[in-house]
């Protein structure tokens, strides 16, 4: 997760309304890391300029926020766009889907044909306005799903489309927001709405993550002749010849991110 990335900033407010929820302040967060975080870094992390950049990070911050670590972990991934889906292929196993490749369920595509209505309600050949994309509302609809497992009945989490305007001058992006309100809606007031704790754009990722199983080290029976000579090659380098040979591999890893 980039630093200052639509999804660094999208989960940095999740962490951030969970904290304040819960009356615990960024020094009770930053005493659950081990070595302990300072405060400007939990801040940081929180406005999205320093995000967790590791699994066990994020199961930290779920240890100090008094979250389910796998829920939360299901979260950072999919503000990646990386959504966790059901394989029926595989006995129903759960495997990660990239965004842009998610079935829409109905009520996604009512959603978004409601949006690209209202869009085209207004439209006019000096004024080009369109809807968010009919993927990125099934994005949204399935980091909602994830943020209503993670935090509770205790919570209202909801989403609403930003019709776009495509203009050189005064343009704007279409966009889905997400809303975290605090309190149960079905046993709230009717006149008085839950408290919003949170609003952010459903982030729209661009290059793809790379997953952990594609970080995995592959079984030593499975690994073909030619693998298995580079690995025993590079392993019976010196220190100072295997950091060149992984600085290589990081740049050719950069580069492919941002050529993909």
């Amino acid at each position: 997760m980039k630093s200052g990335s639509g999804s660094a900033m999208a989960f940095g407010r999740v962490l951030q309304a969970v904290r304040k929820r819960s009356s615990k302040n960024q020094s009770d967060v930053a005493a659950f890391f081990s070595p302990k975080l300072s405060i400007a870094a939990v801040s940081m992390a929180e406005s999205g300029n320093r995000p967790p950049k590791t699994e066990a990070m994020v199961r930290t911050y779920a240890d100090a926020l008094e979250l389910d670590a796998d829920a939360l972990l299901e979260l950072w991934w999919a503000m990646q766009g990386m959504v966790e889906v059901e394989d029926w292929t595989d006995e129903r196993r759960p495997r990660q889907v990239w965004w842009r490749e998610l079935w829409a369920e109905p009520q996604v595509e009512l959603d978004y044909n409601r949006a690209d209505s209202k869009a085209k309600a207004v439209w006019t050949p000096d004024e080009d306005f369109y809807a968010p994309s009919l993927k990125l509302f099934a994005l949204a609809h399935a980091i909602r799903a994830i943020l209503r497992r993670l935090l509770g009945d205790t919570w209202d989490v909801s989403y609403k489309a930003e019709i776009g305007l495509r203009d050189p001058f005064d343009g704007r992006l279409a966009a889905v927001m997400i809303e975290l309100r605090a309190g149960d809606p079905e046993e709230s007031d009717s006149i008085e709405s839950p408290e919003l704790m949170a609003t952010f754009v459903c982030p729209e990722p661009v290059p793809r993550p790379v997953t952990a199983d594609a970080t995995m080290r592959p079984k030593a029976e499975t690994i073909s002749p030619d693998v298995a000579w580079i690995l025993s090659s590079v392993e019976a380098m010196p220190v100072r010849e295997r950091a060149a040979v992984a600085g290589f591999i990081h740049g050719l890893r950069e580069g492919a991110n941002l050529f993909s």
